[in-house]
């Protein structure tokens, strides 16, 4: 991904046909100072008379900020004061102060360089001005920065990319937004690097259309190189236009280790698992060392697929060669391992951590829950609460899941207190989680009360309480609360319509019945095989069996479920020869007939006293 801090050196270190500070001509003694000379202790001073110059290796142009750690040489410091009365374009230059500039450690020592160039300069040079821009942003000091860009008399498009790009960092997309049209209309030729910052804008916030149409501006201008295109790949991948960030992938001439990180990050990212794992093998291939952000992304892949062998090769390439001990990768590792099942490995690696983060403690407490270890969940949970980690929603949905797995009402009950406690009930997620979680429990009024208070309600909450009154036996408030959900205009889905008919089927009501099926007639919820199973099990249980047949014959998939619906359906209407037939089939199209089935039919046919071919009956019980 294009992080923040490489816009912000593409932005003060440029190349020198463009953006880099030139120094103005100089005399020797000037171009000597300039190369072994930096400023230092001017955080400590109060007034100009007491700067002094110490001997210091030469700035690196890689590096805007010279390490604090650069070692000193033991000369003798000269007096800066000597030289401030001297001409702004002779000894004391302009590029002179950008290398100090850049050599500020501290916000009390840009300060005071910020004061000194305020005293000694009539008005800001543009490539002093833009270091000081880029000095006060790389210390997060936004409001300073944006006074230094209004001072400025002339700017240049380094100035607009600059200041841009600080609100971008403080995630003030608006402003940024805002700036990016006052440069069109000053005039500013926009170049690379100001498109790669747009461009960065535009995938924070989404905006598909604006980005488009820069990415059309820089094919226009043959703008394009490694840089702006690893930056476009990015824009379509965080649009999630997963088909367009291919095709301009595809077109680079030239990657690098960002463009195949933001390609295998968007993969994962959006399900397509399998083509993350490709890209990564393919970037191996290629000679890109993996960063922990292209490990990250990978291994999100391997869990979703779950690759548990991809999966394990992954995990000895960290061991053996980078970023063991890097906590996102062994939180990815524990979320990994988690998703295939394998909670051993998952709490291995969990243990063998340094440091454990937020996400850590959740996706070990979530793979507990999904693999329904309740207890093991439970006991982390309570764990993270000694070690004051601090709970995000993924944390709180998974140990309610938990919970409910197990029906650990007590310790539910616990969560949904510090829930209100820290006002997290209005997430709509936590609160769909509560709904289902009381249901598990067996405490429908609560679960009903919970959906109740919700501001917000969306079609998984109105189906966790639809399925947990189909579940406890309060059918009628499960069709009820099917109403009010579709009277608040909430679609359902195929699991509401499949809860909604199993209540149907309890209470033999064909009115309702038929209704739902109208309604799902309507959706691609009939095409589902779980509604098509609950539509025969609905119409057999209410004895409309020709209704039942004309369903599971129109039924483009069927599975286990439909056909067990439709042969219990015969049998328990009387139909034993239809019943064994259907059997017959089954078995003949590579379905096992289970042990159940078997009892139920031949219990159903000798209650009905019904004549079976015996060659019908001999060929059922042999084949099984």
């Amino acid at each position: 991904m294009l992080s923040p801090a490489f816009i912000s050196t593409a932005t003060i270190s440029q190349p020198p046909s463009r953006f880099s500070v030139q120094p103005p001509p100089t005399s020797p003694s000037t171009r000597r100072i300039c190369s072994g000379w930096k400023l230092t202790n001017i955080g400590r001073c109060k007034n100009s008379t007491n700067f002094r110059f110490h001997p210091a290796k030469e700035p690196s142009r890689a590096s805007p900020v010279t390490s604090s750690t650069e070692t000193r040489t033991a000369q003798e410091p000269a007096d800066l004061e000597s030289c401030s009365n001297q001409p702004v374009s002779g000894y004391l230059s302009p590029y002179l102060l950008a290398v100090w500039l850049r050599s500020s450690r501290s916000v009390k020592e840009l300060r005071a360089i910020h004061a000194f160039i305020l005293r000694h300069l009539t008005s800001l040079v543009i490539y002093v001005g833009n270091n000081l821009i880029s000095s006060y942003l790389i210390f997060g000091m936004l409001v300073d920065a944006r006074k230094v860009f209004d001072e400025i008399p002339m700017r240049s498009v380094v100035t607009w990319t600059a200041i841009i790009n600080g609100y971008i960092d403080s995630d003030l997309t608006e402003e940024a937004l805002g700036l990016f049209h006052d440069s069109i209309k000053c005039g500013v030729q926009a170049n690379g690097k100001m498109f790669v910052c747009i461009l960065n804008l535009c995938a924070k916030r989404l905006d598909f259309e604006l980005g488009r149409q820069i990415h059309g501006v820089i094919l226009k201008g043959n703008w394009g190189n490694l840089i702006v295109d690893s930056a476009i790949v990015y824009f379509y991948a965080q649009c999630k236009d997963i088909s367009s960030a291919f095709v301009a992938f595809e077109q680079m001439p030239k990657r690098d280790v960002v463009c195949w990180t933001s390609m295998i990050t968007s993969c994962s990212q959006q399900g397509l698992g399998r083509e993350a794992i490709s890209m990564f093998s393919n970037m191996l291939s290629d000679g890109f060392l993996p960063n922990e952000f292209s490990v990250c992304g990978v291994l999100k892949a391997c869990g979703e697929e779950k690759e548990l062998k991809i999966g394990r090769q992954l995990h000895g390439l960290i061991v053996k060669k980078i970023i063991k001990n890097d906590v996102f990768v062994g939180t990815s590792l524990v979320d990994m391992y988690a998703k295939c099942g394998n909670m051993a490995d998952s709490r291995e690696i969990f243990n063998g951590m340094r440091n454990r983060n937020t996400v850590t403690w959740t996706s070990i407490i979530a793979g507990y829950a999904r693999e329904g270890l309740g207890e093991e969940a439970i006991n982390l949970f309570r764990l993270m609460k000694r070690q004051r980690i601090p709970a995000n929603n993924l944390t709180i949905v998974s140990i309610l899941r938990a919970c409910g797995s197990i029906g650990e009402s007590l310790t539910g009950r616990e969560v949904h207190a510090q829930i209100v406690k820290n006002s997290f009930q209005t997430n709509i997620h936590i609160g769909s989680t509560l709904v289902w979680f009381y249901c598990k429990c067996r405490n429908q009024p609560k679960a009903s009360m919970v959906l109740q208070q919700m501001p917000l309600r969306d079609v998984v909450s109105w189906t966790a309480i639809i399925s947990g009154c189909a579940h406890l036996g309060h059918e009628s408030e499960a069709l009820e609360f099917l109403k009010t959900m579709i009277e608040e205009g909430v679609e359902p889905n195929s699991f509401t319509y499949s809860s909604a008919l199993k209540a149907c089927a309890k209470m033999e009501a064909i009115l309702h019945g038929r209704l739902i099926h109208s309604s799902a007639n309507k959706t691609s919820a009939l095409s589902n095989v779980f509604v098509g199973s609950a539509l025969i099990y609905m119409y057999a249980k209410c004895g409309y069996v020709t209704e039942a047949s004309q369903v599971f014959y129109s039924m483009p998939v069927r599975n286990l479920v439909s056909w067990k619906a439709m042969i219990l359906g015969y049998a328990r209407n009387g139909l034993c020869r239809e019943a064994l037939m259907l059997m017959y089939r089954m078995q003949a199209e590579g379905i096992e007939v289970d042990d159940y089935i078997l009892a139920t039919v031949y219990g159903a046919c000798g209650d009905a006293k019904c004549d079976v071919e015996p060659s019908l009956e001999y060929s059922l019980q042999t084949s099984h």
